[in-house]
């Protein structure tokens, strides 16, 4: 998006967390897959940690389960950097662009098989 916009608006406004017959909101009885994000794009309906309150401790429960969302971005934030290095990204794609889809889903099956 042009000029500075907060990420969190630039993804709204963007529409891709929105897919076909998907909202953004995890309710418990619905089909969408929910989405994980930071402490950023709190108040969005994505899984975000627990925030902690001035003066007042995370309780163990929150701390686990801010634990597991740093789990699950960490190992996406390596599998992105990890697909920045290679030299495929950095010198542009030469295949079809309808392959580009699978060639990346393929990677990345490749990378979470070998490296969890």
């Amino acid at each position: 998006m042009p000029g500075r916009v907060h990420d969190a608006r630039a993804l709204t406004e963007s529409g891709l967390l929105e897919g076909p017959g998907e909202t953004t909101t995890h309710d418990p009885g619905s089909s969408s897959v929910p989405h994980i994000a930071d402490k950023g794009y709190v108040g969005m309906g994505l899984i975000t940690p627990v925030k902690k309150l001035p003066g007042l401790p995370l309780s163990e429960a929150d701390k686990n389960f801010n634990r597991a969302i740093d789990r699950i971005r960490w190992r996406i934030e390596q599998v992105i950097a990890h697909l920045k290095t290679w030299k495929t990204l950095k010198t542009g794609y030469r295949r079809p662009i309808d392959a580009l889809p699978d060639a990346i889903t393929t990677i990345l099956g490749i990378i979470f098989t070998y490296t969890l």
